[in-house]
């Protein structure tokens, strides 16, 4: 029987050019091809560009989402969003689809390779919302409204590609990763806005996660801070994604817990290949990460996880973006994460 595939693409890649992440996605990911971030080939790539764009009152600067919400015709969209958001067919959808350097590439390689899965990374709607601010500097998560706006915005979108992947190769379930580097914050919003509660950003992610999944598809939430993932696991998340070379014991408070989503199909990301700087990946080998790793998951199992479910629903892959890397060794922190996934032991 073939084994799972176990390598998880994370990060933007420091390739200049759609053909060279082209080659590197077809080796290394055949079988779980993804939407490559590529900023080194085009300054304006990025998640939160892929995300918001086309948002109604959102201006993309920089890579930075600006509010403004002068335009005469923002009633209209704001209905048109709704509409989308509540019959999310190709027609209402395509008003708010995006567009980034890698993306003609990456529908070749869906249409070419029909892969099983595939993954696409978007902003998570938490971050966005803590991210955006109104004219007058409040926060979106703070007002009802705009934490409606901020969830069908990114619902949307993911909805959108979704519906784009499934035209292409209707077996193909794809699996949205939402990048939440924000989510270690939940404890401060709490503080900071009453009415902001554990059961409200529970309630986000499950708005998001449930039209997902009705379209076919998966959801994770990555998160390289250390957070308290009871949140997107009460919201029904089907991955979890987390940096487990610098926050080796984020989930060994929660073993029970842990347990039940792994039961449930639940898969664990394990971002264990550091990639911080060149002297540091210069030093790495697959087998001083392979034994890392095998440390940290007896650490969570010790705490009471299944051994079984825990090897069986474990993935591996880079700690983050690898763009700043000289090429050579962004490519050996890819080449460690395969090799270290190969070798993920089978419990009988």
């Amino acid at each position: 029987m073939k084994k799972p595939f176990r390598c998880l693409p994370v990060g933007s890649l420091p390739y200049d050019t759609d053909k060279a992440a082209t080659k590197l996605t077809v080796k290394l990911f055949e079988s779980m091809p993804f939407l490559a971030n590529l900023p080194n080939a085009s300054e304006d790539d990025s998640i939160i560009k892929r995300t918001l764009m086309n948002t109604p009152g959102i201006v993309i600067e920089n890579n930075e989402a600006i509010f403004d919400d002068s335009n005469e015709d923002l009633k209209q969209k704001y209905a048109d969003l709704d509409r989308a958001f509540s019959k999310p067919t190709p027609e209402n959808l395509e008003l708010f689809g995006f567009d980034v350097y890698f993306l003609k590439k990456y529908y070749q390689i869906i249409e070419r390779i029909k892969p099983a899965e595939t993954v696409v990374n978007l902003l998570g709607p938490f971050s966005a919302a803590q991210m955006l601010m109104t004219k007058e500097g409040t926060k979106f998560i703070s007002d009802k409204f705009y934490r409606k706006l901020v969830v069908q915005a990114v619902t949307v979108k993911a909805l959108w590609i979704i519906n784009k992947i499934k035209e292409l190769s209707p077996e193909t379930k794809p699996l949205i990763i939402f990048e939440e580097p924000l989510l270690n914050k939940a404890g401060n919003i709490k503080r900071e806005f009453e009415d902001v509660t554990h059961d409200v950003i529970v309630n986000i992610f499950f708005k998001v996660f449930s039209k997902i999944k009705d379209a076919g598809a998966n959801t994770g939430i990555q998160c390289f801070e250390k957070c308290d993932w009871q949140i997107p696991l009460e919201a029904g998340t089907d991955l979890i994604s987390f940096d487990a070379y610098t926050n080796p014991n984020n989930l060994n408070i929660i073993p029970h817990k842990i347990n039940k989503f792994l039961s449930q199909g639940g898969r664990i990301n394990w971002a264990i290949v550091p990639t911080a700087n060149e002297t540091l990946v210069k030093s790495l080998s697959a087998e001083y990460i392979y034994d890392r790793f095998m440390k940290t998951v007896q650490g969570l199992i010790s705490k009471g996880a299944n051994d079984k479910l825990v090897y069986d629903g474990s993935m591996v892959s880079i700690q983050g973006d690898i763009n700043h890397l000289p090429l050579i060794f962004a490519e050996k922190t890819l080449i460690i994460a395969s090799q270290v996934a190969k070798k993920i032991p089978v419990i009988h």
